[in-house]
């Protein structure tokens, strides 16, 4: 099969398929620019430190940039934040790539009985996601344009975080390009393959989670001096990347728990519940991961926030940090609200000839929405606590209320939030829910 028939085959036909190609795209536009951020933050000139004889130190700086990413035990928290920020907008594009997989397996079995070959099949997924990719590589440029802006030419000195433009930003730009295109063909290509159904096995997803928390708390427990900083900010990104990979792992086997759980309980609703749990454990692990990954980024927003707010700290140098990690606090709520609005959205479109039969054997609207705000609530609220649980370890050393209190009061809005969101997401697919209960639905094989 050509590359242009296998294109003609998979690109976006749909509505839907438009939609989570821009999500594709705009998260791999949004983690390709921060990224290229990150590389700029490296160029800034350190201060200069000078150990006297006496044993005391006398640091020095040209004044130009913002003391968050010139010195070294608060760079690694510039860079950290950075990374929170891509997170979510990776996890998100993740989410929207294997959105549809019901609908995409049928193509593909269409496509198999007409004669093509399971090259040909990876050929036809990968090229979607690929190109949404590349267009998003290509939108990092305008991203890191925009916070340049935002952050050099705009801030005064005290608050700039990035440095002039360089060529060595135009090369970054350049391999982000390629990473964006390579991996969102392979994450199409993975999400496309077929696989058994096996049983899950816990072991070792819970031991990478562990490994990362571990990674995490040595990492922001290790002193931040000048001779270890590259170590420690090394170590603290690695543990990071570890911990969202472990809990994006997690998340089937959550769904398996409390699937089996609410069988259990006996109730119409827990057991159409858990019924559906099962049916569609992969997506709904998926998203119970990425809403994990979310609350991770917001437990350590929240933990940096009271970091920053600390009394030996200056208000007017820490606001370019406290702005940061807001901003990555809201991004991370983004993400968690799109992921879910994809998983509900995609559930109905799946489900829809059981949920039409559920209601032709007489249950009423209001159990119908009852179970489906029952399924939204399994994969947010408990991930999305655990989340920001684990990202609440930033600040093991935190002494000050101050620190303490944000913590807390990042645990209480989780839970708010999560209760919210399944609510929110609940009413606004409403109409799509009474939709998919009609009883035309029957005739959808």
């Amino acid at each position: 099969m050509k590359t242009s028939t296998a294109w003609l085959i998979g690109r976006p036909r749909t509505s839907a398929g438009r939609t989570r190609t821009l999500l594709v795209a705009g998260g791999a536009a949004v983690g390709g620019g921060l990224l290229i951020a990150a590389a700029a933050v490296l160029r800034v000139p350190a201060e200069e430190v000078r150990y006297l004889d006496g044993g005391g130190t006398v640091s020095s700086s040209s004044g130009e940039y913002s003391s968050l990413v010139v010195q070294a035990g608060l760079r690694p928290g510039v860079l950290t934040g950075i990374l929170l920020l891509v997170l979510p907008a990776l996890a998100l594009a993740w989410q929207a790539v294997t959105t549809g997989s019901a609908r995409r397996a049928a193509v593909h079995e269409g496509l198999r009985l007409s004669g093509a070959t399971p090259a040909d099949l990876r050929r036809v997924a990968m090229l979607e996601p690929a190109v949404a990719g590349a267009f998003g590589g290509l939108l990092a440029g305008a991203v890191y344009l925009a916070l340049w802006l935002l952050l050099h030419v705009a801030a005064p000195a005290s608050a700039r975080l990035l440095p002039g433009l360089s060529p060595l930003d135009a090369v970054a730009w350049l391999v982000v390009i390629a990473l964006s295109t390579l991996v969102g063909g392979v994450a199409g290509a993975l999400a496309a393959t077929p696989r058994r159904r096996r049983p899950v096995r816990a072991w070792p997803r819970l031991l990478a989670v562990g490994v990362g928390v571990l990674a995490l708390v040595a990492a922001v427990s290790a002193p931040r001096d000048i001779d270890r900083h590259a170590r420690s900010t090394t170590l603290l990104c690695a543990a990071l990347v570890v911990l969202a990979l472990g809990l994006l792992s997690t998340g089937s086997i959550w769904v398996t728990a409390r699937a089996r759980r609410l069988a259990r309980s006996g109730t119409a609703v827990d057991v159409l519940a858990a019924g559906g749990l099962r049916t569609l454990a992969g997506p709904a692990g998926r998203t119970a991961g990425t809403t994990c990954v979310a609350g991770l980024v917001i437990g350590v927003v929240g933990s940096l926030t009271g970091l920053l707010l600390e009394p030996q700290h200056s208000l007017s140098e820490s606001l370019p940090g406290i702005l940061f990690a807001l901003l990555a606090g809201l991004l991370a709520m983004l993400a968690a609200v799109a992921s879910l609005v994809l998983a509900a959205t995609d559930d109905l479109v799946t489900t829809r000839r059981a949920v039409a039969s559920t209601a032709a054997l007489g249950a009423d609207p209001t159990v119908l929405e009852q179970v489906q705000r029952r399924r939204l609530a399994v994969v947010t609220t408990g991930p999305l606590l655990a989340g920001v649980l684990l990202g609440g370890l930033y600040a093991p050393g935190a002494q000050s209320p101050i620190a303490l209190g944000t913590v807390l009061l990042t645990v209480a809005l989780a839970l708010l939030l999560a209760r919210a969101l399944a609510v929110a997401v609940t009413r606004v697919l409403r109409p799509q829910l009474a939709r998919a209960a009609a009883p035309s639905s029957l005739r959808v094989a």
